[in-house]
């Protein structure tokens, strides 16, 4: 067994170890709570009144007041109906406000305006819809208040549970997304250093001292050519440090004036070709910044778009990015294909999150925010992707903590409790 697969092992034993624990301890503590929900002690989770219009359903005397988050095609929004004695109240003649306190801190205080039979709330009421109300309605000289807590896709988790369960978290902030895009493309032969060993007059070759592979330095002899009019022995020299990349002479032979006898190519640097698509031709500019990874995802290297074809594939359809990339070790060996990541733009976003923090509940898109040992979903508007995190439009703000390991522990202690998404 190799060292890679035992660490493995090792990693998953502990992971299964701390799920076990997170499991058991949170039966435990969902055992204790159903026995102090059975005394009584949990009435903000009991099942509250509603009203004919769906709204959750508030007493004071004669006087009822149904409120409900109404977001069938528009963003969410409270509407409110009021009624004394039984007899509906004309929204204009009502005095409300509403007032509520989020997991975060935040305080969100709501007007309201009269439209046709109700009383609309002239802001969004943002997800997560989960806070404690205060609720203060006025009508004919008299004041009705109502406070109640409605929790929604939360849970509670001490802290000594959640460490040993492994759920880590922090803070979200700005950061820099990368846009990229991911193209293909394969080494060649810098042609700027491939040169040709060739005797300026032609003869017979009366040695030939290099073989095919050979490293050379620049002004080594590598043949010796008897000249056909003199009959003199001359050099034929290197041009360039390089290697032989091939060899067409042989002792004995005749060779013409010029003629190649040896192909030099230097290797420190060659050129990475890239291929791209029709569509992207407009956004690849000379000067962009290039990661290239080995199609057998080992090494990676940077370099620099520094030319583009003014011509396309007619087949392909494909235009030629072409990199000079720096090849010291010989490890970006030409006819190599690879694979590489354009860097079209940065992108600087206030709030950023961790995508492997990302889950789906209730449909939607969440984080689970941290405040103490109580852990809320958050549902996100989503941005841009890069590297790993994903840009925050809407749902959480900078400072705020969110799991960011085995944030699925939370979902599934969520999915089990009673604080669902029900308005």
């Amino acid at each position: 067994m190799n060292r890679k697969l035992i660490l493995t092992l090792a990693a998953l034993f502990v992971l299964a170890g701390g799920t076990a624990y997170y499991l058991v301890e949170r039966s435990h503590l969902h055992a204790h709570a159903e026995g102090h929900e059975a005394h009584g002690h949990t009435a903000t989770t009991a099942e509250s009144a509603r009203g004919p219009h769906g709204g959750r359903l508030l007493v004071d005397g004669d006087v009822s007041l149904e409120l409900a988050i109404f977001e069938k095609g528009v963003p969410p929004e409270f509407r409110a109906w009021l009624t004394v004695a039984g007899q509906p109240v004309a929204p204009a003649d009502v005095k409300l406000s509403v007032t509520l306190q989020r997991p975060n801190g935040v305080t969100d205080h709501f007007t309201f305006a009269p439209e046709g039979d109700y009383a609309r709330g002239l802001d969004e009421v943002y997800e997560p819809h989960s806070f404690d109300y205060a609720i203060v309605a006025e009508h004919g000289g008299r004041t009705m208040r109502w406070s109640f807590a409605a929790p929604e896709m939360q849970t509670t988790l001490p802290p000594s549970v959640a460490q040993r369960a492994g759920v880590v978290s922090e803070e979200a902030g700005p950061a820099t997304l990368a846009e990229t895009l991911t193209v293909y493309g394969h080494i060649r032969l810098n042609a700027n250093r491939v040169a040709r060993a060739a005797p300026r007059f032609g003869g017979i070759v009366r040695a030939a001292h290099k073989a095919l592979g050979d490293p050379v330095t620049a002004g080594e002899v590598v043949a010796l050519v008897e000249t056909n009019q003199s009959l003199v022995t001359i050099e034929v020299i290197a041009p360039l440090d390089g290697v032989v990349i091939d060899r067409d002479v042989n002792p004995g032979e005749t060779v013409a004036d010029g003629a190649a006898l040896y192909t030099i190519a230097d290797f420190r640097e060659v050129w990475l070709d890239l291929n791209i698509p029709k569509r992207e031709h407009a956004r690849v500019k000379v000067g962009q910044t290039v990661t290239i990874h080995a199609d057998d995802g080992g090494a990676t290297a940077h370099g620099i778009v520094a030319w583009l074809s003014p011509f396309s594939s007619a087949d392909a359809q494909t235009a030629t990015a072409r990199v000079y990339l720096p090849n010291p070790d010989q490890r970006w060996r030409p006819g190599l294909f690879v694979k590489a990541d354009l860097l079209l733009a940065e992108h600087p976003v206030a709030v950023a999150v961790k995508e492997s923090a990302l889950q789906t509940l209730y449909d939607f898109t969440v984080v689970f925010s941290q405040h103490g040992d109580l852990y809320q979903a958050r549902p996100l508007e989503l941005g841009r992707r890069s590297r790993g995190f994903v840009e925050v439009r809407k749902g959480l703000n900078a400072g705020e903590r969110y799991v960011t390991e085995n944030s699925f522990l939370i979902k599934a202690d969520i999915g089990k409790s009673s604080a669902s998404h029900d308005h």
